[in-house]
């Protein structure tokens, strides 16, 4: 994919953006711990932005196939980048309370819906088909090789700082990945733009529905981000008050789960147009189910990170084979539209964050973690038995 001018510059807004939004999530899950003392808040702020993603998800990948989807990014971009930088500003000016995170936590949500499905179909309109599962693999690998450098500078500058350094630090990151985004030239209008809108949604909704195969994976996205990634709202959890190892600590979990996702989509990238890619999905899942399970009871923080490591891995191999999969045998005029709705179900990790959020309160974030993980990463696995197609 880098043999092509334009993606260059695509993969370095990528990077900085991604870097935005990583420090801005593990800033905000460790505020509203410091808040409310309440592991329960922390999932439903995170789940509020699910919410949001939920709502105008169906609608996100409809915006996308009616515009330039250069302009469409740039414009979730700027609004997003100036949502952070208020937050930063009402952080250390002291006028923070939850309800503020709680709104805020919803507009990024929306502007995911459509965030989301631009930036995989503007990665298909410059490198095409044959280039998509490198693209898609050194995408993810550029947003996290973001977490990791984003995560270690937001650590040490939580520790010394304070939680709003960390958000005008991810501003600041989000206006970066703006500016390279300038320098993606080309001509990015999608082909649906005439259809009404209501109509063209419909449209998309329709085509899912009848194809099995297509909706199967829709589902099996359902299932995996949904369970998989929940255990990222209790990270913040977990630092403090299970490895009690901090703010600083928390920076090291989270660069380490980047450090595993960088490396296994290095490694995809890698297979280039590998042709088993339903094997490689089965197969990544399953590691990132065993590796989830053993993180939870770890008890030392190096183990930890090792196992994160693995886990983030894993589920980041099996996000890319899903959603190169997804890309691949849909229609061109409906790409945006199903991706779109691929993404709107990642936003149903909302009602995991809720769940693990509660549970963890009740219980532990320990037992949390493995029976929202694991059931729902073990339910993923057995419905992709079934789209024997696709294997």
């Amino acid at each position: 994919a880098f043999e092509v001018v334009q993606f260059r510059w695509f993969w370095s807004s990528t990077l900085f953006s991604s870097m935005s939004m990583g420090v801005r999530m593990l800033a905000q899950g460790w505020l509203v711990l410091e808040i409310t003392n309440s592991p329960f808040w922390v999932g439903a702020v995170a789940g509020l932005q699910g919410v949001g993603l939920v709502a105008f998800g169906s609608f996100g990948g409809t915006i996308v196939d009616r515009f330039d989807n250069r302009k469409v990014l740039a414009t979730v971009h700027l609004i997003g980048g100036g949502m952070t930088l208020l937050t930063g500003v009402l952080i250390i000016a002291n006028y923070i309370e939850l309800w503020h995170m709680l709104v805020i936590a919803l507009i990024h949500g929306f502007l995911m819906a459509t965030q989301l499905p631009a930036s995989n179909s503007l990665a298909y309109q410059i490198v095409g088909p044959q280039r998509l599962l490198n693209a898609m693999a050194t995408r993810l690998m550029a947003m996290n090789m973001s977490r990791i450098i984003g995560s270690l500078i937001a650590g040490v500058l939580i520790t010394k700082y304070g939680v709003g350094s960390s958000y005008l630090f991810a501003a600041s990151g989000s206006l970066v990945g703006l500016g390279f985004l300038w320098f993606v030239k080309g001509n990015f209008q999608a082909s649906s733009q005439q259809e009404p809108f209501m109509q063209a949604t419909h449209q998309g909704l329709k085509y899912i529905w009848g194809a099995t195969h297509i909706r199967g994976l829709l589902f099996l996205s359902l299932f995996m981000e949904a369970f998989g990634f929940s255990h990222l709202v209790m990270m913040p959890v977990m630092a403090r008050d299970v490895l009690a190892v901090g703010a600083t600590g928390l920076g090291y979990l989270s660069a380490a789960s980047g450090l595993g996702s960088t490396l296994s989509t290095l490694a995809v990238a890698g297979l280039g147009d590998f042709k088993n890619k339903g094997a490689l999905l089965s197969g990544t899942a399953f590691c990132a189910g065993v590796s989830l399970v053993l993180f939870a009871f770890s008890p030392w923080l190096a183990l930890a990170i090792v196992l994160i490591a693995l886990m983030s891995s894993g589920l980041n191999a099996c996000r890319t084979a899903s959603g190169t999969l997804v890309q691949l045998l849909v229609p061109d005029r409906l790409r945006s539209r199903v991706t779109g709705l691929q993404n709107y179900f990642m936003g149903f990790v909302v009602f995991s964050s809720l769940l693990i959020g509660w549970f963890a309160g009740v219980t532990s974030v320990t037992i949390a973690i493995t029976a929202v993980g694991g059931v729902g990463l073990a339910l993923g696995i057995a419905f992709f038995v079934v789209l024997r197609r696709v294997r």
